[in-house]
Formats: C-alpha cells, sequence, structure tokens
C-alpha cells in the first residue's frame, strides 16, 4: 500500500520497543507515514527519571498518549500503544501474541552512561533493564513469532577509546609468535557500555 509521500510499508506490522523516547518517536512517525502497522511499548522510565532527579526538558514534550492521539487525528494513521515492562515476561508475551510483528525495533533501553554510574541503584537497574529486557525479546522473538526480524540500537561506546582504529568486527592479532582472528575487544567503562557489550555478544 502506498502512502502519499511515496512509502511502501505495505502494512507490515513493526514493534518499536521505547517508542517513547527521541529515537523510537520519531521511528514511529517515520515507518507510519510510509504505511507500515506500527505498536509503540514502552515503561516510560525517562519520564520518571526525569522526575526523581528534578529535571525537565528544554522544550515541553506531550505524554506518549496525546501524541499518538494527535498523529492519528492528523494522519489518519493508527498506532497501537502497550504500556508496560519488557522485564515483565507476561507482559511482552501478551504485548507480542496480541500484535504479531513482522519486525522489532529495540529502542527500549536505559540508555545514560552517567545515569548508570550514579550510585549502586541505578547501576543495578541499568544491568537489569538492558540485559534482562534484551533477552526477553531474543526469547519472545523465538518462542511466539519466530520469523520476525530484530533491529537492535547498539553504541561505539562498547570500545572504547583505543589508540588503533576500530575494525568492523574482527581484529586479526599476532602474539608470541602466533596469529588469530578475534572479535574486536569491547572496552566498556560505565555500567550502561556494560550492558550494550553484553547484548552484542
Amino acid at each position: 500500500a502506498q502512502t502519499a509521500n511515496g512509502g511502501g510499508g505495505g502494512g507490515t506490522r513493526v514493534m518499536i520497543i521505547g517508542g517513547d523516547g527521541y529515537c523510537g518517536w520519531a521511528t514511529a512517525l517515520h515507518l507510519s507515514a510510509r504505511g507500515y502497522e506500527v505498536c509503540i511499548v514502552d515503561n516510560l522510565c525517562r519520564r520518571q527519571f526525569d522526575l526523581t532527579l528534578g529535571l525537565d526538558t528544554l522544550t515541553p514534550i506531550a505524554t506518549i498518549h496525546d501524541r499518538v492521539r494527535i498523529w492519528g487525528e492528523t494522519s489518519g494513521r493508527h498506532m497501537d500503544l502497550q504500556i508496560g515492562d519488557i522485564c515483565d515476561w507476561e507482559f511482552l508475551a501478551q504485548a507480542v501474541t496480541s500484535f504479531k510483528p513482522d519486525a522489532m525495533v529495540h529502542f527500549g533501553e536505559q540508555r545514560s552512561a552517567p545515569y548508570s554510574m550514579i550510585d549502586r541503584q541505578r547501576a543495578v537497574y541499568t544491568q537489569h533493564n538492558n540485559v534482562i529486557g534484551n533477552i526477553n525479546v531474543m526469547f519472545a522473538i523465538k518462542e511466539l513469532v519466530p520469523d520476525c526480524h530484530l533491529v537492535k540500537l547498539g553504541t561505539m561506546g562498547e570500545y572504547g577509546t583505543p589508540n588503533i582504529d576500530i575494525e568492523e568486527g574482527f581484529i586479526t592479532i599476532n602474539h608470541n609468535g602466533r596469529s588469530d582472528t578475534l572479535p574486536y575487544p569491547k572496552q566498556g567503562n560505565s555500567f550502561y557500555h556494560l550492558s550494550k557489550i553484553h547484548d552484542s555478544h
């Protein structure tokens, strides 16, 4: 099905995990405008972080409920919205079973290195949210929608700041007269980056 702007989602069903965030919302709009059927899944934790830390955005950001509603009124396109935590297997399984995505775009992680280093509580939250959430997503695909594609956001911060070029995936090492080709070493320097290394492996 072609949309007015020439897109061709053709009704492909895409679940965007973390769709209330700055990457997720833009992706949801982009795909919806091009004819994809979009379901946003989010636990709204980023907004709670701001409240807890006494912070606010420089520009007001409407609630995800309002944004989905306004998008529907403006575009004529409907987006599903599921509020819940992907670390909760029962919630995620229900969301995946009901929407039956052809693809998942996984932005749903605590994505701030400084936040992950504030204290023990936030370090543990980052590890739990990012690692367990990612495991649940992978098992949801394996067990419930095995033909579903996964698009996962990574970070160059996994590699730290080495004094050599960061190769694409692998590097050949010569050591004590022997040689091997190995995955490029990861040197994450925060609990956030360590969680992303776990995702990559």
